[in-house]
């Protein structure tokens, strides 16, 4: 019962927010449609933690500096990972009353846009700003449709990561470079908790569950990780599917056992605090370390999630064109500056992830930073991310976060496996991607 009323309360909260949002963005879409085009240019986002509101402070400040009449009018919806704004923004573009731009994730979030014909080509931007020279292949073929592109990618985000607070491990003897295996990772936290860390690990609500069964997935191989993204795991039988559950279920014994109430950068503030030494998490959160003023290698680190060192699972913010928008200049303006090696170099380095692009200032990064793109060149296998709107359809990914939020609370395997895969096959038409990862 109190699980039922839990979720009663976040639909109404989430139906009232959706409300507000409507109709504060009617409101600015009114404001700003009495201004002529050259003066306005709205866009919604979900930068909302101190590292992210950085980041966006400095793409906002480059864009200013070349366009110095426009006033910029940025529409914040709190709540990480962009879920909420998905809910808001949809009944905005729907009713042809979209700002002149939103944040998205590349991939399968684009598509509900793109097949009610609610999206321009971004063909131009491309072509103008030579961004196929400077932009990998793979990040490419996730912002196009039909051979076109409809969105133009800010950054590059790795999901697969283990942050770590390094005196916590350093006054254990814990050494992160040999937690490779889950074995060894939990044989670390049995220390911890031995040696008084009542939670080693931490861990917020909703989609940081899925982040982390995700990458647990992930740890199973790439041709299993492939299948899944595929649409192909059915059968509640499937070995590495029980064992990612298990693996899951473990991890939770570790786990702060208020985790329903936290945000992600919330739990990322528990491990500055040493109030626990690990929290899986995209790096993202390496701007959160930054803005605390922690350093890379001295105060705490990462380690990429057992059995994925050879992986780089990818999380693309990008921008797109609606139509119907009142400041077209100015969104063509904008999505310019996204693209462009001097907008990408001063949002990334705030935010935690690469550049898009190959041709990055490389001085701009801090040691996270560097080897990440050092990475992203040497990875063996790139992966989508389903949590995060890329690697699967909308439908499956909304309900894979709800089924591994009643999996986090009662920890029940074989009835998660039946629903995860019943779901999956209910809903087979709707991969229409077919992934070749390996």
């Amino acid at each position: 019962m109190k699980i039922k009323k839990q979720k009663l309360r976040k639909k109404l909260i989430l139906f009232i927010l959706i409300t507000i949002a409507i109709m504060g963005g009617l409101f600015v879409y009114f404001l700003s449609s009495q201004k002529e085009d050259t003066e306005v240019l709205v866009f919604y986002h979900w930068w909302t933690s101190s590292g992210e509101q950085a980041a966006l402070n400095a793409l906002i400040e480059v864009f200013s500096e070349q366009n110095p009449d426009v006033t910029v009018i940025p529409t914040p919806v709190s709540g990480g990972g962009g879920f909420e704004l998905i809910e808001i923004i949809k009944p905005l573009v729907f009713a042809r009353e979209a700002p002149d731009a939103f944040q998205m994730h590349a991939g399968y979030e684009t598509k509900p846009y793109f097949e009610a014909g609610l999206l321009e080509s971004v063909d131009n931007i491309w072509k103008s700003e030579c961004l196929e020279k400077v932009i990998p292949e793979v990040v490419q073929s996730m912002c196009k449709f039909n051979g076109h592109y409809y969105s133009v990618p800010i950054d590059i985000h790795r999901y697969n990561l283990v942050w770590y607070n390094k005196e916590l491990l350093d006054k254990n003897n814990i050494n992160p470079a040999e937690l490779t295996t889950w074995d060894s990772f939990f044989e670390a936290c049995d220390r911890l908790k031995g040696n008084g860390v009542e939670y080693p690990v931490q861990i917020g609500r909703d989609w940081t569950e899925a982040h982390l069964f995700e990458s647990i997935i992930a740890s199973q191989g790439i041709d299993f990780y492939e299948d899944w993204v595929n649409g192909k795991i059915t059968s509640p039988n499937n070995e590495m599917l029980l064992n990612s559950l298990k693996i899951f279920k473990k991890y939770m014994s570790y786990a702060n056992p208020d985790y329903s109430s936290l945000e992600w950068n919330e739990v990322t503030e528990r491990i500055i605090n040493r109030e626990g030494a690990f929290n899986v998490m995209g790096d993202w959160a390496n701007g959160e370390f930054k803005v605390s003023g922690m350093v890379y290698n001295k105060d705490y680190g990462t380690f990429t999630v057992p059995g994925t060192g050879k992986m780089y699972g990818l999380v693309i913010d990008t921008f797109q064109r609606p139509k119907y928008i009142k400041h077209a200049t100015n969104l063509e303006r904008w999505l310019k500056v996204v693209g462009s090696k001097e907008g990408q170099d001063a949002f990334n380095p705030w935010k935690g992830s690469i550049s898009a692009r190959i041709d990055t200032n490389i001085s701009k990064y801090d040691l996270y930073q560097k080897l990440a793109i050092f990475d992203f060149i040497s990875a063996q296998y790139m992966l989508p991310s389903v949590v995060h709107g890329s690697g699967a359809p909308e439908s499956f990914r909304v309900k894979l976060n709800k089924i591994i939020s009643e999996f986090a609370t009662d920890l029940d395997i074989n009835k998660t496996a039946k629903t995860l895969t019943d779901y999956t096959k209910s809903i087979s038409k709707e991969f229409t991607t077919e992934w070749q990862l390996n």
